[in-house]
C-alpha cells in the first residue's frame, strides 16, 4: 500500500508543481518593504539587484524622471561635474556655518558628535578630496560627491574625549578645491572635565 501511495505521489508531482510555483507571493511594488529598512540596508538591497542582473542605467533613469525639472537639470550638471574628474582645476567660494563648535564642559570618556554644514557660493562643482583630523577626531559622514553651486552639505565630526582633561582644541583639515587655500580648518573648542565617580553612599560629595 506505501508504494502504491509512493507512485501515485510522484507522478503527480510534476502536475502540481507550477502550480505550486504559481501561489508563491510575486509583489510588483515592494516599497512598503522597504520602509523597514535602514539606509544602508536599502544600499545593500540594491547592490544585490544588480547582482542579480538588474540594468543600472534604467535603475538612473527612472530615479532621474521622478525628480522635479528644475532637479533634472542639476542632475545634468552633475553628470558633466562627474566627466571632468578630479582633474578639474576649477576653485570655488565656499562658507561653513561655523568655524569653531564650542562645546563647553565635556565629561571625560565621553563622545561628542556635531556638525557643520557647507554651502557652495561659488560656479565649479565643490569636491572635498581628503581629510586630516588630530587628537581623536573622526570624520563621519562628509559628502562622497560633488556639491553643486547653490547647495549645501555636511560633514559630520566626531570627538573622543577620553584619557583628556583641561582646555581642549583639536581640528579638522578638509583638502577641497575651495579659494584661496584649497583647504578648510574646522575647530572643536571645549573644556575636558573629570569623570565624576560614583557614589557609594548618598552622604557622600
Amino acid at each position: 500500500m506505501y508504494q502504491l501511495h509512493r507512485f501515485v505521489t510522484l507522478l503527480l508531482f510534476p502536475l502540481f508543481f507550477p502550480v505550486l510555483l504559481a501561489a508563491q507571493p510575486t509583489d510588483s511594488d515592494i516599497r512598503p518593504m522597504l520602509k523597514s529598512l535602514t539606509y544602508g540596508q536599502k544600499l545593500q538591497l540594491l547592490e544585490y539587484l544588480r547582482f542579480l542582473g538588474a540594468d543600472m542605467d534604467a535603475e538612473i533613469q527612472h530615479s532621474y524622471q521622478k525628480v522635479a525639472p528644475r532637479d533634472q537639470f542639476k542632475t545634468i550638471q552633475f553628470i558633466k561635474s562627474l566627466k571632468q574628474g578630479i582633474k578639474t582645476s576649477a576653485l570655488t567660494a565656499v562658507s561653513w556655518d561655523r568655524d569653531t563648535l564650542f562645546f563647553g564642559d565635556l565629561e571625560e570618556g565621553t563622545m561628542l558628535i556635531d556638525s557643520f554644514t557647507l554651502t557652495n557660493n561659488g560656479n565649479a562643482p565643490y569636491r572635498i578630496s581628503g581629510a586630516q583630523t588630530t587628537c581623536n577626531c573622526a570624520i563621519l559622514r562628509a559628502p562622497a560627491h560633488p556639491v553643486m553651486p547653490g547647495e549645501s552639505a555636511v560633514v559630520r565630526v566626531e570627538f573622543n574625549s577620553s584619557d583628556k582633561l583641561g582646555a581642549s582644541t583639536p581640528a579638522v583639515i578638509i583638502y577641497d578645491n575651495s579659494t584661496p587655500n584649497k583647504r578648510h580648518i574646522l575647530y572643536l573648542h571645549g573644556n575636558i572635565i573629570a569623570r565624576k565617580k560614583p557614589r557609594k553612599y548618598p552622604w557622600e560629595d
